[in-house]
């Protein structure tokens, strides 16, 4: 009995020595297996798609209508009254007609319609004096013509008895029938000139009353009842044919004006309508460069297509200029083309010593990555790129192919706390 109770407590002990190998075994496997996925790098992959590429040039401009008419004042005087842009008035001073604030802006107005009066007292003045001048010269011309009348009687008589008579006294007849045609032609002019007098007076006359030149929208006025107005004053009325024909005023720095040709598409928007994207075309470069210091930039003129949304003049428009449109093109992220493995993964590199040289700046090498965390090499040529995405074109490329832009080291805490993990 002794004996077997001492069998029994010699064998606990080569039981507990075993499994605690064992344990100890499987620990420094673990430890093991994780240590190597600590060390090895995930690769960053995205995948290879097909799809549009734009590049342009971004400028700010300013929404304007296509035709803007300053109306001012063609002689000098105080307003007096304000029309209503529609009908001309009846007669000056007609209370019917006679309105003592100005035009509101966005009232439509036509052709010939009274847009402000100025006091016409000194121009009717001037218009009386004229024509008392004319009258003046129509008198002159028929007191004249009756002496000439005398004269070429006396002439003729003269002339009949010019073998009578001395000729001295013929001599002094004929002359004084030729002053007299001579005085009438004078006359004639003088009344040529006053009537000219006349017809000025009233265009001044008539140019108290300011009319719109066109058929139109009114977008401003700078005038109040009673100010004066002359033709050194700025515009007086801002008149446009149509709210609805509208382009953009857009400048393009000296080192983009190159690319900006007539009939190149262009997108916008304004900030009142931010959600919504309206197209146009470019339809004139100005030649007049503004210049500030050292930096120079050019006018472009941009004509907007068909659109339903309301814009208003002096808008503010962020405008894209489209300098570059591929179609259906194969795109990479451009970080991918910088990428390269370290010495980590060149033992998972396929075929690392092929590895193609860049011969020229056009060609460039991205890594696809395998099912087993490999890498292999593959050589492309680069078109355009947008700052983010790079065109791309080579042999053996498909679509979903995964191209490695990155490695992510896993960390302790981030396989604790799978969200901690860089992410891009």
């Amino acid at each position: 009995m002794t004996g077997s109770q001492t069998k029994r407590d010699g064998g606990l002990p080569r039981w507990w020595i075993a499994g605690g190998v064992v344990a100890l075994i499987a620990i420094a496997g673990i430890w093991h297996i994780q240590t190597s996925l600590a060390k090895s790098p995930k690769l960053r992959t995205v995948e290879i798609q097909r799809g549009d590429l734009r590049t342009f040039i971004a400028a700010t401009g300013t929404v304007e209508p296509h035709e803007v008419v300053e109306v001012g004042a063609l002689v000098s005087g105080a307003v007096v009254s304000f029309g209503d842009g529609q009908n001309a008035p009846a007669r000056i001073g007609s209370q019917s007609t006679r309105l003592e604030s100005p035009v509101q802006v966005g009232t439509s107005v036509v052709q010939g319609g009274v847009l402000a009066r100025l006091d016409p007292a000194l121009y009717q003045l001037a218009v009386d004096r004229a024509r008392s001048s004319l009258r003046l010269a129509e008198a002159e011309i028929g007191r004249l013509r009756t002496q000439l009348e005398r004269s070429e009687r006396e002439l003729q008589r003269a002339q009949q008895l010019r073998n009578t008579n001395s000729e001295s006294q013929y001599d002094s007849i004929a002359t004084s029938h030729a002053i007299a045609l001579a005085e009438l032609d004078i006359a004639n002019a003088r009344r040529e000139q006053a009537e000219g007098q006349v017809e000025q007076a009233e265009v001044n006359l008539s140019r108290t009353i300011i009319r719109s030149p066109i058929d139109g929208v009114v977008i401003d006025h700078r005038i109040n009842l009673g100010q004066n107005a002359g033709p050194s004053s700025p515009g007086l009325f801002l008149v446009t044919r149509s709210l609805q024909d509208m382009r953009i005023r857009t400048s393009v720095s000296e080192t983009d004006i190159g690319k900006v040709f007539p009939g190149q598409p262009v997108s916008f928007t304004v900030d009142g309508h931010r959600d919504q994207t309206m197209s146009g075309r470019v339809e004139q470069i100005l030649m007049n460069a503004r210049v500030q210091g050292n930096f120079v930039t050019y006018d472009v003129l941009v004509e907007m297509d068909q659109h339903d949304v309301n814009l208003l003049p002096h808008m503010t428009a962020d405008v894209q200029l489209e300098t570059v449109h591929r179609k259906n093109a194969w795109l990479v992220p451009s970080e991918s083309l910088e990428w390269s493995p370290d010495n980590e993964l060149a033992n998972h590199t396929d075929e690392p010593s092929a590895a193609p040289e860049n011969t020229d700046s056009s060609s460039h090498v991205i890594w696809i990555a395998n099912a087993d965390g490999g890498v292999k090499p593959v050589s492309v040529k680069v078109g355009v790129d947008d700052g983010v995405r790079t065109e791309i074109m080579a042999d053996g490329i498909a679509e979903s192919m995964p191209v490695v832009v990155g490695t992510i080291r896993e960390t302790t805490l981030a396989r604790i706390i799978p969200s901690v993990k860089t992410l891009r």
